[in-house]
């Protein structure tokens, strides 16, 4: 495992300290740690969104995206949800 040393001026370390507690952390480290790695997984997610979207952008003709049709696609999802169906 490797270390990372960071200076932080002593309002932002008190309210690291006092999130840390809040939150039942070990540590104010543990905290930061957890803090970076949610980081890390929303950049992860952005990076696979971004990807489809690119991907879905280049499948073909696009549609106008209505109120009625965002109406019709909670339908049909609450639909497959009720029913157990997979969308796979």
């Amino acid at each position: 495992m490797s270390t990372l040393q960071i200076n932080l001026p002593d309002d932002l370390k008190a309210r690291i300290d006092a999130r840390a507690a809040e939150c039942g952390f070990s540590s104010p480290e543990a905290y930061a740690e957890s803090l970076l790695r949610a980081d890390a997984e929303d950049q992860v997610i952005d990076d696979d969104l971004e990807e489809l979207i690119l991907k879905r952008l280049d499948s073909g003709p696009s549609i106008l995206l209505t109120p009625a049709l965002i109406e019709q696609l909670k339908q049909e999802v609450a639909e497959i949800r009720r029913s157990g169906k997979s969308t796979s």
